[in-house]
């Protein structure tokens, strides 16, 4: 495996959360039932006693069901149904940390994405030449946006708080700053 190919792997698993807690507790908990099932079947098999239930019995009360069995089934039924839901969810649900990879020579670089709101907002601030706290940010994947409170009479160019937080961000490498928007609020704060 090249360097290069690693890089983008590691920077690939430092971005993306990991499934695989919720892999295993499914897998030990379908190795569990299928243990049960087997040494049940084993014990019929050599004529002893069951641990549980003989899976025999197990079915045929299935199929002749009384009140305290349809109960059993019906909690065990909804306990599947929230597991299966779970699952489904994270299966489905996108696995991305709030980070993202800075394309750099020397190694894989993995950055907050506060930080890169952070940053935006610091360049918002200089460019509009408005305190740091008049200025919020959010980074999410290649797009940044940018909220501006200007001082009160005094306008804020958008275009040029846009250029100058795209010019910082892009400084960082990677696509960060190509997608910048800007809002600016219409009334203003005193200084």
């Amino acid at each position: 495996m090249s360097t290069e190919q690693l890089e983008k792997r590691l920077r690939r698993r430092s971005i993306h959360r990991s499934r695989s807690t919720a892999v295993a507790i499914t897998l030990v908990v379908v190795a569990l039932v299928a243990a049960w099932i087997g040494t049940e079947a084993v014990l019929k098999a050599i004529g002893q006693q069951p641990l549980l239930a003989d899976p025999q019995t197990v079915v045929d009360t299935a199929l002749t069901p009384d009140a305290a069995f349809t109960t059993i089934i019906e909690v065990i039924a909804a306990a599947l149904v929230i597991l299966g839901i779970i699952l489904v969810v994270l299966a489905l649900k996108p696995g991305r940390q709030p980070r993202s990879g800075i394309d750099r020579d020397r190694g894989a670089v993995v950055i907050d994405t506060r930080i890169l709101a952070s940053t935006a907002a610091n360049a918002a601030a200089h460019a509009a030449g408005v305190p740091e706290a008049n200025t919020t940010a959010s980074a999410r994947g290649h797009r940044t946006q940018v909220h501006v409170v200007p001082l009160s009479g005094i306008p804020v160019d958008a275009s040029a708080v846009e250029h100058a937080v795209g010019d910082r961000l892009g400084r960082l490498g990677g696509k960060h700053g190509s997608s910048v928007q800007v809002t600016v609020e219409q009334k203003g704060t005193l200084a």
